[in-house]
């Protein structure tokens, strides 16, 4: 199964006796590239910042660009750094198992899971936009959670009096085909008409209130 690496498979063992078996995982990605160049500014302004105010190597006073190839390296490796910590936020997966959906499952704290029940069938809706942006962007809602990255299709449900939204750039179909048969086997009432409703994508032209 594409994208079943080591995290997804702890947490099929750790939930899999209450969830069962893995059926599908969506996965979602953006890298944000825009902020590259404005993190190695900011660690330039770091690394000049550092040469003011703190020893080079192994002497006692401060390094004053007497040796601008340390400077340059420093500085660079700093705004990569903090480049770097945008990816934290860059990958995400959503996992269908047989009774239920598991997201957010990178530390055992801040994993969440929504069983079928907690569901309402006929709230599943798969939403792009015709220019390519995030449709998640366009949808209002007084309690709405983003579960992906970011990208030009999304699935959206309601579960908990919340609207939960996870878009990606894939195809919103097999997500919304896997969420359906699921719910299906686990005998959820109306599960048979989530993909009638869900299906084709609608296209967003403007903001579309959920509730």
């Amino acid at each position: 199964m594409h994208g079943r690496n080591w995290l997804v498979r702890r947490v099929e063992r750790r939930l899999g006796p209450e969830l069962g078996q893995l059926r599908y995982i969506a996965s979602s990605r953006k890298i944000f590239w825009r902020i590259l160049l404005p993190c190695l500014a900011v660690g330039f302004v770091f690394g000049t910042i550092a040469e003011f105010v703190s020893p080079i190597r192994s002497t006692r006073e401060a390094g004053h660009f007497n040796d601008p190839a340390f400077f340059a390296l420093t500085s660079v490796l700093t705004g990569l750094v903090l480049w770097a910590m945008s990816l934290l936020g860059s990958f995400r997966k959503l996992l269908v198992f047989d009774r239920g959906m598991v997201a957010k499952y990178s530390q055992k704290h801040t994993t969440l899971v929504i069983p079928w029940h907690d569901i309402v069938p006929v709230s599943i809706k798969a939403v792009t936009t015709a220019d390519g942006t995030d449709p998640g962007h366009r949808l209002v809602a007084s309690r709405k959670v983003s579960l992906g990255a970011g990208g030009r299709s999304a699935v959206v449900f309601q579960a908990r009096g919340t609207f939960w939204v996870f878009a990606a750039d894939q195809d919103p179909a097999p997500l919304v085909l896997a969420i359906q048969g699921a719910m299906r086997d686990a005998g959820i009432p109306d599960a048979a008409r989530t993909a009638a409703g869900a299906l084709p994508a609608v296209v967003l032209t403007g903001r579309t209130a959920l509730d």
